[in-house]
Formats: C-alpha cells, structure tokens, sequence
C-alpha cells in the first residue's frame, strides 16, 4: 500500500517552525508519496530540506545541549558539584554512565540517524530536471543541502560512537543490520556526500544567512573530516593534504573575513551575518526553535533570576586564558546575588561563569530557561586555524601564509606579545602547540574541544593523570561513547568496549 501524504504538506511529518497554521481550513485533499515527489517544484523542495534543520535542532535539548553536556570530558567548561545525583559528573570523570547518561546518547544517535533517514528520502526521491539547465542548478543548490546534512550527521555520529549502521538509502535501514568500520562510514558516507553537497551548494547561501550552508562551509567541513582522519583513531596523515589544500581554496577564493570584534559573533542583532559565520543552527524563542542558552548558562545564586548552573567555566581553563578582548566577553567573574555582588571566588559554587551567550536572553539576565542565539557549527576562524595546523603537519614546516592564519585570529583578539608570529619563531612544534591553544580560547564552549583533544590525544595532557588514570576510558583504550542500551536490546550489537 502505497503511504498517504496531505497535499502542499512537506514529505514524512517534517515540520517547519517558522509556519503557522490556521485550524479552520476547508478539507484537505490527499495524494500518494510518489505523486508528491513527481511533481515536486523548487518552492515545495526547500520547504521539505529546511525542515531537515529542525531534525538537527531536535527541539530545544536537542543538538546545542546534548553537544554541550558531552564537551564537559573536555577541559574548557564544567559541571556544578554542589546540584545533587549530577549526572554530568560522569562526563568530568571521563566514565560515561550507559544507564545515568542515557538521554545524551539516545537523543544524539535519534537526531542524527533522524537527520540522514530524512536527507536519504529526499536525496533517493527528487530527480533533477533534464530539460531545464537553470532549473537543474537550483535544484542541485537545494539538493546540497541534504547531501551537506548527512555527511555532517554522521561525521558526529563516528566521532562520537565509532562503528555504527552505515544507511544510504531510504529502504536500507532494518532492525537487525551490521555495524560498519569507521573508515567505511568516512569513505562511503562522510567523504562523498560532503564532496557532492560541495559540488552543488553555491557560493552565497540559499537563507542570505549562515542557517544555510554554502559550498565552502561543505568545503570547511570536510577539511575537517580530513584533519580528523589524519588523527586517532586512524591516523592516516595523509589526510592533513588534503585539508590543507581545501582550507587554503576557502582562504584564497570565499572571500570571507574575522567579524572586526569577537563579541559581535554572539550578538543577536548580528548573528545573521555572514562573513564569518558559515554554517549555524538560528534559534528563535518565538518561533518555537529556542536554544539552551538561557538558565542554565548562569550562576545558581545569580540575582534576581537564579541560574541552573549546568555548566561552569573550568577555572584553570579560566586562569590560563591570555587576557585579550575574547576573556571579557566569555567569562564572567563577578555578579549580584541576594547578598549583593560577589567574585566567583566567593560565590556558591565557587566557578566562573559563561558569559558568551547572554546578549540572547533577550534582556531578561537567566529569567528563561529558552533563548535566541546562535549555535555556530563551522565559521572562517575554523577555516584559518585548520589550514595554520594542516598544512604545517603536511610539510613539516611553518610557512608564512601557515602564521598569517593563524595571525589573523590572534590579532582580532589582541593581546598577544609572545605569538610565534610577532617573535619569528618556525620551530613546528611550538608552532602547532600555539594553534592548539588559539583552537581553544577561540572556540571556548562551543561543544569543539572534546574533538580537538580527542583528535590529538591530548586528553590525559589537559585533563591530569588523576583523572585519567581512573576512567573508563583509559582502562578500555578509546575514546567512544556507549551506543544507546535501546539499541543495543533491540539489534543484539555487542556495545563499545567498557559499556
């Protein structure tokens, strides 16, 4: 029996947040699934790719606070200790609780298995016009959409949990099917849909924001693919080439630029600019796409709305950080309690606090738990620091357009006499530890560092042999996360290693 969609609806129940729907309407009328895609037009084809975004936002603790609450392995943020039975604290402690931790798996492997069922409908179902050369490109430019949102899904996915169900057509997903390698789910998946979303995509984006992603944010994702691959776990160094030669064409040919000041990146006045922003998730509150940017990013004792105070800053993160322009807007350090204003140091928890994202409370300091924002996935700073790292590792050597990269982020952030740049130094691996460290102030909980440090198997380096001396990772050598328990009760996988 063939399935039963509503006519003028977008395909298998995907739903835009941005419409509005009036409940007195006259009957709709039906058509069947393959009628839909038959007469599919450009206007009805990006209604049914921009709903793809709502797939990857997954509702407000979706994407942004499934992604934060895993970065806590990391050394940038924290948890609170004092919150009872924090479950978070499994995460600091480098033992991902299967049971304790459920939610952040199931919900990470639901969206993005979500997001790449969905992109393999519409990639398998739309067929571009022949006829029509003009009609063909704008067909394509929709199409890259999807190819770009199923090779970043599972780019998350294999980072996250290693092997895991390669899916590439609609009718291939089954209950009971065999997980691939991880280099399969790079070349069979990741690479070539990242390729064709690069060949597709056009150069200015679809949304005229970075809601939707261009050829060189397909282009800066798959550098990073590429600097991934060349890292653990399979340590093909070959792959810094290629990122090299990518982020060196986005450098030399985008014609994108820094936003002038740092904290402008996080305004909500300028956060649809697109000169440095490439791909994010836009959230709105009154659209019903809100982030977690709200409560839980302020302190528990914050006057006079109180705070959740799920995540910290990690004070010696915090202490190590060099004092440019970057540190006063993402940290604060002091703020009004019932008692009146206190340093961190003397506050409840005794942290300091994420600052990046408050201009988005929409003036209203922790009153709500949702908020606007932005959720910034891939942006030119990426695409500078990833060419200053690849093409140094691919050439063993430092190359000047390598320290104008790396440079051009320092000098926005200001504040930097001993930069490798400004003393003439070339040695490679003071150079790359300099890359590193920008990678990690730039970025501060943007739910990246875990990758870095996974990546570069620095884990133990910045997190202490105290800590991971007694993880679950170290004792099961990887550093995976467990599958889901559904999944595995339901597929009888045997689940990653320790789990």
């Amino acid at each position: 029996m063939k399935k039963i969609i509503y006519t003028a609806a977008m395909a298998f129940s995907m739903a835009v947040g941005t419409s509005c729907v009036d409940l007195n309407q006259e009957p709709l009328s039906f058509i069947t699934e393959d009628q839909y895609w038959s007469t599919i037009d450009e206007n009805s084809l990006e209604q049914t790719v921009s709903a793809l975004y709502n797939d990857l936002w997954f509702q407000n603790y979706g994407f942004n606070a499934r992604l934060q609450r895993i970065n806590v392995c990391a050394d940038d943020i924290t948890y609170r200790e004092a919150k009872a039975n924090n479950n978070l604290a499994y995460f600091y402690r480098l033992s991902p609780n299967i049971i304790d931790n459920n939610d952040d798996f199931s919900m990470t492997w639901e969206l993005f298995y979500l997001v790449i069922n969905n992109a393999n409908k519409i990639i398998d179902n739309v067929n571009i016009p022949q006829d029509n050369e003009e009609k063909a490109t704008k067909f394509k430019e929709i199409l890259g959409e999807a190819y770009f949102l199923r090779g970043l899904s599972y780019f998350y996915l294999v980072r996250m949990y290693g092997e895991i169900p390669l899916i590439m057509k609609e009718d291939e997903g089954k209950i009971i099917m065999p997980k691939s390698s991880v280099e399969d789910i790079y070349t069979k998946a990741i690479i070539p849909s990242l390729q064709t979303a690069g060949d597709f995509l056009p150069s200015n984006s679809r949304t005229k924001s970075s809601a939707s992603p261009t050829k060189w944010a397909a282009k800066a994702c798959l550098a990073d693919v590429y600097m991934t691959m060349a890292g653990w776990p399979l340590k093909k160094t070959e792959y810094y080439a290629d990122a090299a030669t990518l982020t060196g064409e986005i450098i030399d040919n985008a014609g994108l630029t820094l936003t002038a000041e740092y904290s402008d990146l996080w305004k909500e006045a300028k956060k649809t600019e697109t000169n440095e922003h490439m791909f994010a998730i836009h959230h709105s509150s009154k659209l019903g796409t809100a982030s977690n940017y709200g409560k839980s990013y302020y302190p528990a004792d914050f006057a006079p709305n109180a705070g959740w105070a799920d995540y910290y800053a990690n004070e010696e993160f915090y202490l190590s950080y060099p004092d440019d322009k970057r540190k006063e807007w993402n940290f604060m350090t002091e703020w009004e309690t019932k008692n009146g204003k206190v340093h961190y140091t003397e506050s409840g928890d005794k942290l300091p606090a994420i600052s990046k994202y408050y201009d988005y409370d929409e003036g209203a300091a922790g009153k709500s738990a949702q908020s606007n924002g932005i959720t910034c996935i891939y942006r030119y700073a990426d695409v500078l620091l990833m060419y200053a790292e690849a093409s140094t590792r691919a050439t063993q050597s430092v190359s000047s357009k390598a320290q104008e990269a790396l440079w051009k982020v320092q000098k926005r952030a200001q504040g930097y006499p001993n930069s490798p740049v400004l003393t003439g130094t070339t040695d490679k691996d003071e150079f790359l530890q300099a890359v590193s460290d920008e990678r990690g102030w730039e970025f501060f909980a943007e739910m990246k560092r875990w990758f870095e440090l996974v990546r570069l198997e620095k884990v133990q380096e910045v997190r202490g042999d105290e800590i991971w001396n007694n993880s679950l990772f170290k004792a099961n050598e990887h550093y995976y996360f467990p599958i889901p328990h559904q999944q595995i009760e339901l597929t009888g996988w045997e689940n990653n290693k320790g789990y």
